[in-house]
């Protein structure tokens, strides 16, 4: 453990409510230090946690001795309660190690605390974290407190190993505990004697198959257990009865029951409301409130026990299922099968040398493979193959089916490699956990899909697939078509039960008509195969699908055959080769064997779909012995794990559990995702999402945003000044009104109620704080995933600070996309919070808290006018505005909108008008026409533009799709979230190495390897421009999304499309070479003027281009034209300011910041100091202009331009270290008291 001498550290603020034992004020120095404060513990007494005997050594102790001082203060309040959790886990880990020989390892030690305080929760822990000890000797521990366990195991052999072993166990710490086990093998007396304890309840301990739970739940229907554990029974999480049975156990009447099913009814059909985008009925709504109203009242009144479902694949059916969220508010998760640590490598051979290549490969690699043959391969093939393994020594065995023999026999060490048939379902593809024995797998031939043009053989599932993987060969107004039924079989394929399915595929195979939903889905099917098979008989679509799909087509015969690779497969094939265990995953080879070069290239696209880590080796770049050795050695510990045989210092740490917080919940459940599908517990409003990564038992859940502010009612404006110029910011929690949607942080007279609508519907922080807290105490360690700016770097320090008292250690970590590679280094790598950000972050508050409330008070007396607010940069911005509307009046001048014969326009802002009136002028163009005469055409160099950042990004956004820049930050909020791009407030353009080799796989695959020229653009910086995540273009991100292939935690609308293909050409263009175009000057000459244009019309050499295009307008021909359209308007000639223009301009003069922007634009509208014409163009309002007026020229040295951009400059020195922020805090107090001073 850590040690925790008390750390001396400068105290920053004063956090309201936050003592870990009063729920009084105290300070940041206290809580990082897991004391409460002064008034609980006074800082006299500190020393004699610090130093006497210098016998603090870990977390348990340092809590004990502070417990200790606060009873003898007579003021321990809350902090027992941390205490007490702890200690109790201690008896359960002394009780343990009397038991097992070893202290309990920290997964154990999470799963204990839930136990310990009746949470019910899924196990999804890899193999050898220690699951069924800790079942049994939770469940043996809590029999000494009079508590009754059931434990249900899904074989006699492992309910008779579990018994035996509880019994020794009991031995060991000598306690008198009545343990009864029930399973096939006993003669008939044990068997009577046995059910009569079972129904006279006369046991603590009762330990059966689920067998028995289904067929003798007679004897023990009246019985309730304190704690059930499911240990790896997955039957049981697919029959609604068991699910009802384990509910009535724990001490839930059927009425609880029945009303928790009918809540999740009600739920179903909300979302399906939501999903189809239709108004939900208000009576829904009623009575789901109704319903959770008698729910909770139940539930209140109940005391059940806990259930702890330890579950190898969590893959459970059925709507009862979700009881357990109803009822005990957590879910089943699964384990992630594309979670892998594989060397995926190839050869290509001749197609009758596969399995000679193959037989020699294995005599090299050994004992522990698994060989696979494709789809269709005959058993007497398969059968030869294993015949010649077994005549070189190779003991191998044909796992189907009807046979499985031949697996019992490899897990026993009879079998040395298995053969089997590379198909989804098949016996060694899923299922095989097994990290101790298998090593390798090798593929004599890719796994695929093998189909004729007859498409009437085919399922739906495979006309799906077929019609989504030829889509991009078809014609726009054809995708739509296939899309929508794509889209509406794909939607009623998931909501048919078995039976249903069964009587679709009965009607299709006998041409029988169905009606109602099974009609339309049935009609559905027909049309997308009548289409297929138009398209199949035509041979010019056929020679597309072969040029330019991943389909391979084979000519066998008569027939044509197309084979399309199926990834899937051989990702879950090759995975039994790496598995998750207690330390990590382990290390695995695959070997592909190949004829078919097209097919494996559909696969190597594929894989990279699934998971952007794939890459491929060819096989003769590999050291094969060396790699085995590791593989071995990695076996051999593993086994030794298993067999318990490691001892307690080799396992220290192998496993750790960790509470990852980060701010959005999409960000939370997008993370979770990566490693799975990960169970979910609710606290409230807090979704926490529980997943395996290996080396952590990994729980995510957000924060929602920023947990403190400043309080308003307190010291100056939130900030307790004391002599000496001493600046301590006073900080409480955020709250939010349901009602109005007013953030504010102090109620109105101590009232819980919204200053401004006075609503009682309040969202407190509060409760997200106490919730993580209660989450923290279970685990090792929390890790703070904030957002890597100065903002994300102070939400990261309010949590450290709230949550120091509840656990052992807290790092920040820090990540610029959200990838699964990104998590895992981060989290590999966390670090100490960067307190120069915090600070910069702290004086940036406060300095707009101060000036904001004080210029606020001038205006309220000045305008009377409550709601008027001001601030350092959005003033300055403000003057912008009004100055280019003035500049933009006092250029007002006559244009002309000429049009020509050839229906080319041509706007003149040179006319001469020579007092003539503007209808003369334009009648003369008119009569007399236009000449153009060409001055030259000049080759030249076109740059392609960097990647965006921040300003770029908004500029570029907001003009293309005339959408205003909150929306841009929103939209491009979400895919950072989902993924999709790195993080979108930057001001840097830099491409790191991630970057280039996104942008080099894209190019090189889709253009060629000369139109790749990598740029780093910019060196310096810890940050990234914005970029995308991963080398897929639009038309494939919406295909993988259609496919299913990509499945992101939230659906994306087009306004995300849009952006996404933005962000993505303009970094891909930023990668690729400069674009050789042909600029053309010509000159238009009328009557009364003449004006000079310089366009570009034609590209001559392209670069990036290809990707980002450039403008092209076509270049006149010289001569003499008549003009059959003259219009003229008064227009200025210095156009009015755009949102876009704004940002440009802050970025440019080093006002505001990435995170700021689209705020400041939105504070100005807000306020209606500025409005938005219909052209998007920025008005200064009269309320705008008096504002500015009044603040420019009362309060200069406050709002200027030049003073906001020092001050800019002030907080990047701040978070450099060149400044400390006490002194700038106390600049910025003279400077705003001198100002409010005046009158």
């Amino acid at each position: 453990m850590d040690i925790f001498p008390y750390k001396v550290v400068n105290v920053r603020a004063f956090l309201q409510g936050m003592c870990p034992n009063c729920e009084g004020r105290i300070t940041d120095e206290r809580l990082v230090n897991r004391l409460p404060c002064r008034k609980c513990l006074r800082d006299s007494q500190i020393g004699e946690l610090c130093y006497r005997d210098k016998s603090v050594e870990d977390y348990y102790q340092w809590l004990i001795q502070v417990e200790k001082l606060l009873k003898r203060n007579d003021t321990l309040k809350a902090y027992k309660n941390i205490v007490e959790l702890e200690r109790e886990v201690e008896m359960y880990n002394r009780f343990f190690k009397k038991i097992v020989g070893n202290n309990l390892w920290s997964a154990q030690r999470a799963w204990a605390k839930r136990v310990l305080q009746n949470k019910s929760f899924t196990i999804l822990a890899p193999t050898g974290v220690g699951k069924t000890v800790f079942g049994s000797t939770i469940a043996l521990y809590l029999a000494t407190k009079n508590k009754k366990s059931y434990i249900i195991l899904p074989t006699t052999l492992l309910a008779r190993q579990v018994y035996e072993r509880i019994l020794n166990f009991s031995s060991n710490v000598d306690v008198n505990v009545r343990i009864v086990a029930y399973f096939s093998g006993m003669n008939s007396k044990e068997k009577k004697e046995t059910l009569e304890k079972i129904a006279s309840g006369n046991f603590d301990i009762l330990i059966t198959t689920s067998h028995f739970l289904t067929r003798r739940f007679d004897i023990l229907e009246d019985k309730k257990f304190d704690f059930i554990f499911v240990d790896d029974v997955d039957s049981i999480l697919k029959s609604s009865k068991s699910i009802d049975k384990l509910l009535y156990l724990l001490g839930y009447p059927s009425e609880v029951i029945n009303l928790a099913m009918e809540n999740i009814t009600l739920k179903i059909k909300t979302s399906y409301f939501l999903r189809t985008k239709k108004k939900i009925p208000e009576d829904l709504h009623k009575n789901i409130e109704e319903n959770s109203r008698k729910l909770n009242k139940f539930l209140s009144s109940l005391k059940p026990g806990c259930i702890v479902i330890s579950t190898a694949t969590g893959k459970p059916r059925g709507l009862r299922i979700r009881l357990f969220r109803e009822l005990m508010g957590f879910d089943i998760g699964a384990r992630a099968e594309i979670l892998r640590n594989v060397i995926d490598t190839y050869k290509f051979t001749e197609e009758n040398k596969l399995v000679n290549e193959g037989v020699e490969l294995v005599r090299k690699l050994g004992k522990g493979g698994l060989i696979f043959v494709p789809p269709g391969t005959k058993d007497d093939f398969i059968e030869t193959i294993v015949e010649m393994l077994n005549k070189y020594g190779i003991k191998a065995s044909y796992v189907h089916s009807k046979d499985k023999k031949g697996l019992e026999d490899f897990i026993d060490g009879k079998v040395d490699v298995l053969v089997g048939i590379a198909t989804y379902y098949g016996l060694l593809v899923r299922g095989l956990d097994l990290p101790h024995l298998i090593k390798y797998t090798i593929f004599l031939g890719i796994p695929h899909f093998k189909f004729t043009a007859e498409v009437e053989e085919l399922s739906p599932t495979r006309l799906v697939q077929i019609a989504l993987n030829i889509r991009e060969l078809l014609s726009n107004k054809e995708q739509a078509r296939l899309d929508r039924l794509v889209s509406s079989i794909r939607q009623y394929l998931t909501l048919l039960d078995q039976s249903k399915f069964l009587l679709l595929m009965q009607a299709m195979k006998e041409n029988k008509k169905l009606t109602g939903p099974l009609g339309k889905i049935q009609s559905n099917i027909i049309q997308v195969r009548e289409l297929l098979k138009r398209y199949f008989s035509d041979e010019s679509i056929i020679r597309k699908i072969e040029e330019k799909t991943i389909f391979s087509i084979r000519k066998i015969g008569e027939k044509t055959y197309f084979l399309l690779p199926d990834a899937m497969t051989y990702l879950q094939a090759s995975g039994r080769t790496s598995r998750m265990y207690a330390g990590g995953i382990s290390k695995g080879l695959s070997i592909v064997l190949t004829s078919d070069k097209k097919l494996f290239e559909g696969l190597v696209k594929q894989t990279r779909w699934y998971s952007e880590e794939i890459t491929w080796v060819e096989l003769s770049e590999l050291n094969l012995e060396e790699i085995l050795v590791k593989i071995t050695k990695e076996r051999e510990f593993i086994r030794r794990i298993i067999e318990g045989k490691i001892k307690p210092e080799e396992m220290k740490d192998l496993v750790k559990t960790a509470l990852l917080i980060v701010e959005s919940p999409t960000k939370a459940r997008t993370i979770a995702s990566f490693f799975g599908k990960p169970s979910r517990r609710k606290y409230e409003s807090l979704t926490i999402y529980e997943t395996s990564i290996g080396n952590y038992i990994l729980l995510v859940t957000a924060s929602k945003g920023h947990i403190l502010d400043l309080v308003t009612d307190e010291g100056y404006y939130g900030v307790k000044v004391e002599r000496g110029r001493k600046f301590f910011p006073i900080y409480t929690t955020i709250k939010r009104c349901r009602n109005c949607g007013e953030q504010f942080t102090d109620y109105p007279n101590d009232k819980a109620i919204c200053p401004k609508c006075g609503s009682d519907k309040i969202i407190d922080q509060y409760d997200v704080i106490d919730k993580l807290r209660e989450i923290s105490r279970e685990v090792d360690m929390v890790l703070i995933g904030t957002d890597p700016d100065t903002e994300g770097e102070k939400i990261a320090w309010d949590l450290k600070n709230v949550l120091s008292p509840y656990v052992p250690a807290l790092k920040r970590i820090e990540f610029h996309e959200v990838t699964k590679y990104a998590i895992e280094k981060a989290i590999n790598n966390p670090r100490d919070i960067n307190l120069n950000l915090v600070d910069a972050q702290i004086v940036r508050r406060i300095e707009d808290r101060w000036i904001g409330f004080v210029l606020s008070k001038k205006l309220w007396n000045k305008f009377g006018k409550r709601w008027l607010s001001a601030g350092r940069v959005q003033t300055p911005v403000l003057g912008w505005i009004i100055g280019r509307f003035e500049d933009a009046r006092r250029s007002i001048k006559t244009i002309f909108r000429i049009t020509l014969e050839n229906n080319k326009v041509f706007i003149v802002d040179t006319v001469n008008l020579n007092s003539k009136n503007p209808k003369e002028v334009a009648r003369e163009i008119l009569e007399e026409g236009v000449e153009i005469s060409i001055i030259g055409d000049q080759i030249t160099e076109a740059n392609p533009p960097p990647p965006f950042t921040t300003d770029t990004l908004l500029r570029e956004a907001s003009a293309r799709f005339k959408i205003d820049i909150t929306t841009v930050m929103q939209i491009a909020q979400d895919l950072f979230e989902l993924g999709l791009i790195t993080y979108h407030r930057t001001d840097s353009t830099r491409v790191s190495t991630s970057g280039l080799a996104v942008a080099k796989q894209y190019i090189t695959e889709k253009l060629g390897e000369k139109y790749y020229n990598p740029r780093i653009w910019r060196k310096e910086g810890a940050h990234e421009c914005i970029r995308p995540t991963r080398p897929l273009d639009l038309e494939t991100l919406q295909a993988l999304i259609r496919q299913g292939v990509l499945q992101l935690v939230r659906p994306l609308n087009k306004l995300h499309f849009l952006l996404y293909d933005l962000i993505f050409r303009r970094f891909i263009a930023s990668q690729m070479p400069r674009a050789k175009v042909i600029r053309t000057r010509f000159k238009l000459t009328g009557p009364n003027f003449e004006k000079e244009y310089d366009i570009i019309s034609n590209v001559v050499e392209h670069g990036f281009t290809l990707i980002y295009p450039i403008p092209l307008e076509e270049k006149p021909k010289e001569g003499s034209y008549c003009v059959i359209d003259v219009k003229h308007r008064k227009l200025p000639t210095v156009p009015l300011y755009t949102q876009a223009d704004i940002i440009q301009l802050m970025k440019e003069r080093g006002i505001g910041r990435p995170s700021t922007y689209a705020k400041i634009m939105r504070t100005l509208l807000e306020r209606h100091y500025v409005k938005e014409t219909k052209r998007k163009k920025l008005i200064p309002t009269k309320l705008g202009i008096n504002v500015f007026n009044y603040l420019s020229s009362n309060f200069p040295s406050l709002v200027s331009e030049d003073r906001t951009r020092i001050v800019e400059e002030i907080m990047d020195k701040i978070e450099s270290g060149e400044i400390n922020y006490l002194h700038a805090l106390e600049d910025f107090y003279e400077e705003i008291r001198s100002v409010e001073e005046k009158e």
